[in-house]
């Protein structure tokens, strides 16, 4: 008779397990499937954020330090881009980091819960912050709105007055130097690493005759635009734009001796021919750029190089061949080469228009030895504007010269990715760039991209140059410098090269007067005592790369607010001795030039 009693026990417990089961479900259970459901889904969100975060710094920071409100402006907009405006449930926020070249952004975003709504948490808010930093591009050679010499104007085509405005930290007073482009035809040591085609014997970086290094887009020029540039018309001109043979140190020019009682005769130089044109070495004169045929190498007689010149706007993946060209028509230009002949052809001595036994060429006078105009134009926005120079496009079938003697408008100057191999110019042409701007000294700066060509026909040169900038961001980190083909030089002692701090750097709160750690490998290999490179000859440098890595002290800081400041320089010292130096810098910081920092 015990049977029903343990049944309806049984039965008991059954109902009570069921109980206890639906309890659990209806108060642990599904609160929990509930929360694990919300969670699940901010985590996502929470990943959304993290990679808004990470894409705005890492956009913004290109900016950086020169233009806060871009890099601001350009962070908000990714951050929209990636599903973030800074309004409604989301916000961004964006501030300096503690280095000028750093940016850092806090994206959050509020959601509204599923089900933890019912256990009164209606909404959840989550925020994440990423911190991006800079190192480039990095500018070389000139922090100010000028590159390479400046010599006068001439009354007729001016301005006469130096156009270069220094802004605070700089110094851009006679760097004694030119800026140089080959024919691609030019054996690479005439110190051409990127722009001959062709090697010698000897040269590093070539497989026999081919030159490994050969780079047919030609160079790069930086006209950076500060945000006090932004309206500010800018005339781009170049001094001698054009390939005119004259030798390296003019001796082959238009005559040795012109009476000043005779400038009158000379329609472009009026008041100063018997300067401007006299065919003496730069003691003399700093008219002279020293444009020359090499002696006819590779062909044995003289091609005239072909100079292009075009603009190009800013692009946000700080890759100048991707930028679009600005106003081609204008200011896209080719300057063709004129060799140097006394009987036919074109010749820079025709620059006279009276008893000089030849006619006027005016397309020659008029860029001979003259700063000329290649295009003006008013910057609409901040950033890095750029000038591209090549000598391997050939000019179209048939065309005339504007009235600065160039072809305007040949597409083929931006939009040829390659080379031309049908281009033949041996010859080098030396020129300057300055931008003639109303804008404040520092709104508007011009200076080579990545790597630099540099002629030097200063005699006895002993003189510092600006080689490029090193902002803060680089600190703990390695510049890398690389010279090829230095030492072109007559005379019994041997040159030197040395690598200088910025004048306004400090570590920690002490200034940098030297640089100690220096690497070298090359010609010269070891450690470098104040990080000065002895012994430089012809005979040991001719045609060789030299490497110089400079540690960066992790307590590195500059005047990074002005883009005069944070330069380091190069001193080139070849005493007593005649110089006609063409050389091809590189620098770069080891690293990528964006990095999240967190």
């Amino acid at each position: 008779m015990r049977a029903p009693t343990t049944w309806r026990r049984r039965r008991d417990e059954a109902g009570a397990t069921a109980i206890i089961v639906a309890m659990f479900f209806a108060f642990i259970a599904l609160p929990l499937g509930a929360a694990s459901v919300d969670l699940a889904r901010l985590y996502v969100e929470l990943q959304r954020v993290q990679a808004a975060a990470d894409a705005a710094a890492t956009a913004g920071v290109t900016y950086m330090p020169d233009d806060f409100n871009a890099a601001r402006a350009r962070a908000i907009e990714v951050a929209e881009d990636n599903g973030f405006p800074n309004s409604g449930t989301s916000s961004v926020t964006v501030t300096a980091g503690e280095k000028p070249t750093q940016l850092k952004v806090t994206v959050s975003s509020t959601v509204k819960n599923a089900f933890a709504r019912s256990f009164g948490i209606p909404q959840s808010t989550m925020a994440r912050s990423a911190l991006a930093d800079f190192n480039g591009p990095a500018p070389m050679g000139s922090p100010c709105n000028s590159f390479a010499n400046e010599p006068a104007g001439s009354a007729q085509l001016g301005p006469q007055t130096s156009q270069t405005k220094v802004p605070t930290y700089a110094n851009c007073s006679n760097p004694q130097f030119w800026g140089a482009i080959t024919g691609p035809e030019t054996w690479k040591d005439q110190g051409s690493q990127y722009d001959a085609r062709k090697c010698g014997s000897g040269e590093d970086g070539c497989s026999g005759s081919t030159n490994d290094e050969f780079d047919p887009r030609g160079f790069i020029y930086l006209i950076r635009v500060a945000p006090a540039g932004v309206g500010q018309s800018v005339n781009l001109q170049i001094y001698d734009p054009a390939y005119v043979e004259t030798a390296a140190d003019c001796s082959t020019g238009p005559v040795a001796n012109i009476s000043p009682s005779n400038n009158g005769n000379y329609p472009y130089a009026t008041t100063d021919a018997s300067d401007r044109y006299k065919n003496d070495n730069v003691n003399a004169t700093m008219f002279c750029t020293g444009d020359s045929d090499n002696q006819g190498r590779r062909f044995g007689s003289e091609v005239p190089t072909i100079t292009s010149f075009t603009v190009r706007s800013p692009v946000d993946n700080l890759n100048p061949y991707t930028a679009p060209a600005l106003n081609p028509a204008q200011c896209t230009k080719q300057w063709p080469g004129y060799a140097y002949t006394s009987t036919t052809g074109p010749r820079e001595k025709n620059l006279r228009n009276a008893g000089s036994g030849n006619a006027l060429q005016e397309e020659v006078a008029r860029v001979f030895h003259q700063w000329v105009n290649l295009c003006t134009f008013t910057p609409t926005q901040a950033g890095d504007y750029y000038l591209q120079v090549r000598s391997n496009v050939a000019l179209p079938a048939s065309y005339t010269l504007d009235s600065t003697g160039a072809v305007a408008g040949n597409a083929n100057v931006y939009n040829q990715a390659g080379d031309n191999a049908a281009v033949l110019g041996n010859g080098t042409n030396q020129f300057a760039v300055r931008a003639v701007t109303g804008a404040a000294a520092g709104a508007i700066s011009v200076a080579p991209w990545e790597k630099m060509r540099i002629f030097a026909n200063a005699d006895s040169a002993n003189t510092q140059f600006n080689l490029v900038r090193v902002v803060p961001a680089a600190a703990n980190k390695t510049l890398v410098i690389t010279y090829f083909d230095v030492g072109e030089a007559t005379g019994t002692t041997a040159g030197s090269v040395q690598i200088l701090p910025p004048g306004d750097a400090k570590l920690g709160a002490t200034a940098m007067t030297s640089i100690a750690g220096c690497q070298a490998t090359g010609p010269t290999t070891g450690t470098l005592t104040n990080c000065k490179v002895n012994n430089v000859t012809s005979a040991t440098n001719n045609g060789k790369l030299q490497t110089v890595r400079v540690p960066i002290p992790n307590t590195y800081t500059c005047q990074v607010s002005s883009t005069g400041g944070c330069w380091f320089r190069v001193a080139i010292n070849f005493p007593g001795a005649t110089v006609t130096d063409a050389t091809t810098w590189t620098a770069r910081i080891v690293g990528e030039p964006v990095r999240l920092i967190e």
